[in-house]
């Protein structure tokens, strides 16, 4: 049912003989708006607020009424409410917009979560970006990950209590341009630590002053970017930084210009190796450009290719490098012998995730915000559009004549099925992240950041098992030789690794912190870790599962692939940057060609 209000009241002696005489001794009144029809996490987080508002609203004695109705946000409902609270969206009829314009310009008061500040050029509610302060939604860091924030002003009422740092739950994190704290009515209370910097898999946020919870001193307003998912309230600290907002808010000095935050979406496929050439393929999003090194990792040549290229495909069979030019919606059609374009395929806005399949002689393209797959014809490069319910599909690697694909926010596997042209589901676990297949096994290794999972599928049967990873698994690397399967765990700062054939845990490794992403030399066994907090890449032998050394690879390397003929290794840092590892001696070197 949409509609679900309710009103908690809570005793101030020992029982009370009327209603009139409960309601008399609330503190205040608020009304909490949401929506039970967005997106899944942010449903997730409104749920956890509402029950969480509604224990606070017993314990400090003021009265709540939580509703999905918007229609609700008008002159009379506003009328004998001290604060409105909007946890995961905002008005878009004209007059909510207007009646709430009204509320706050006669001192009502406002505190929004996450989404419900959320704005760009089509919101068209210029009032409400001053209300702002000014912002304006830039980029965010994806998947939601852990962060440190700093108290800017532990002098405010919101502040009171809490110490200097602290580290919020994992959350989905807001880049705003201009900055909020260029308004000189902004009082930011919080901020994004710069340690954490970069931080995201996909959508990378990688430098600059970033204000998490700020007041608009023009008008009683707080704004707070927490409210992603179901990890919210796990933090006492940040439970009572919100605590305190809503009682200020309720009941009634300039920070410093810093330079503004700033981010890039990358992917896990920014570079790649041909098996048939042994060539390195590599992004330099900044430069629109696919950068080319020869199987020793040197280089041969840059060449331009759409606007932000973020990731590429190989069909050894064809000879074909296929890049997903995330600015300009296309497909760069490359061929692997005279490392040329052959064409340009037309394929919608934000393409991100691509996978090529060398038995179908099909490459499969998912964008980001979007809900279609496209798929395009490896012979005649000509492209069609599928609504498969994939949607912003994060991962997708093929095996025989299917392709597999994961979506953070479901829980299946999407399969499509090149040779009957057929899409089906298999069910995984809460918030899939990282995909790998094993051709050898035939087995498909989904990994869910949500839950510290693997779901193993017999790609044969379709029948599926779980096993233990640890704490936000977010990359997967399969030694086709073995069968062994690793497993990079950004919050335990370790390795799972899996037997190939029982797909029993064998052991975890310590590896260097936040690790990103993984990639695996068969030849020889050695396991190649990158971690971009630390410009580092942890080696292993894979063979007795130990630490052979760490390396120090440029700057935030965040995608890495492997040559098993010439044990070489490429990392590819968040600047463009590539560096190269030598898997016998291990000794780096970098390319100058790569640098910005």
């Amino acid at each position: 049912m949409r509609f679900r209000r309710f009103l908690l009241f809570v005793f101030l002696a020992l029982q009370w003989s009327s209603l009139e005489t409960f309601a008399q001794q609330a503190h205040f009144r608020t009304i909490a708006f949401y929506s039970d029809k967005t997106e899944g996490d942010h449903v997730q987080f409104a749920q956890d607020a509402v029950k969480f508002l509604g224990e606070l609203a017993a314990r400090e004695h003021f009265t709540l009424e939580t509703t999905t109705r918007w229609e609700d946000l008008n002159d009379e409902h506003l009328s004998n409410c001290q604060l409105v609270i909007w946890l995961n969206q905002s008005p878009t009829k004209a007059e909510q917009r207007s009646a709430f314009e009204r509320y706050i310009e006669h001192g009502g008061a406002w505190l929004g979560f996450h989404a419900a500040a959320y704005n760009d050029k089509d919101t068209n509610w210029p009032w409400f970006v001053d209300f702002l302060g000014g912002a304006v939604f830039y980029i965010n860091s994806w998947p939601p990950l852990p962060a440190r924030i700093t108290i800017d002003d532990r002098t405010h009422p919101v502040a009171a209590g809490l110490s200097g740092e602290f580290e919020s739950p994992a959350n989905e994190w807001y880049v705003w341009k201009p900055s909020p704290r260029s308004n000189k009515d902004v009082r930011v209370l919080a901020t994004f630590d710069p340690a954490n910097y970069p931080i995201g898999f996909k959508d990378v946020l990688t430098s600059g002053d970033l204000p998490v919870v700020w007041t608009n001193t023009k008008y009683k307003m707080l704004y707070m970017n927490m409210g992603h998912g179901d990890k919210i309230f796990d933090s006492p600290v940040q439970n009572r930084l919100i605590e305190n907002a809503v009682n200020w808010l309720g009941t009634g000095t300039k920070q410093p210009t810093e330079p503004e935050a700033n981010g890039i979406r990358v992917s896990p496929h920014g570079v790649v190796v041909n098996p048939q050439s042994g060539k390195f393929y590599a992004v330099n999003t900044r430069n629109d450009a696919v950068m080319v090194l020869d199987a020793n990792g040197h280089f041969l040549k840059s060449m331009e290719v759409g606007r932000a290229p973020e990731s590429i495909a190989v069909n050894p069979d064809t000879n074909r490098i296929y890049v997903a030019n995330s600015g300009s919606g296309t497909v760069t059609v490359i061929d692997g012998a005279t490392d040329k374009a052959l064409a340009t395929v037309p394929v919608g806005d934000l393409p991100y995730t691509i996978s090529a399949n060398r038995q179908t002689n099909k490459v499969y393209i998912s964008r980001t915000f979007g809900n279609d797959t496209v798929i395009i014809d490896g012979r005649n490069n000509t492209s069609t559009s599928v609504q498969a319910g994939a949607g912003d599909a994060v991962g997708m690697e093929s095996l025989d004549e299917k392709a597999y694909a994961i979506n953070y926010e479901s829980a299946q596997v999407t399969v499509f099925d090149g040779a009957k042209n057929q899409i089906s589901k298999i069910e995984a676990e809460n918030h899939p992240w990282a995909v790998a297949v094993n051709p050898e096994k035939k087995k498909v290794y989904a990994a869910s950041e949500g839950n510290r999972t693997v779901t193993i599928i017999d790609a044969t049967t379709r029948a599926t098992r779980t096993v233990e990873a640890g704490e936000i698994p977010c990359a997967i690397a399969v030694d086709s030789s073995t069968g062994r399967v690793f497993v990079a765990n950004y919050g335990n700062n370790d390795v799972t690794v899996l037997d190939g054939e029982s797909d029993a845990v064998l052991t975890t490794v310590k590896v260097n912190p936040n690790p990103q992403a993984i990639a695996v030399d068969s030849s020889n066994h050695k396991v190649y870790v990158a971690s971009t907090h630390v410009d580092a890449t942890t080696v292993l032998d894979g063979t007795n599962n130990s630490v052979l050394g760490t390396v120090k690879t440029g700057k935030a390397p965040f995608a890495i692939a492997v040559n098993p003929k010439s044990h070489i290794a490429v990392t590819l840092g968040l600047d463009g940057d590539l560096t190269v590892i030598d898997g016998t001696t291990l000794t780096v070197s970098s390319v100058p060609e790569s640098k910005p």
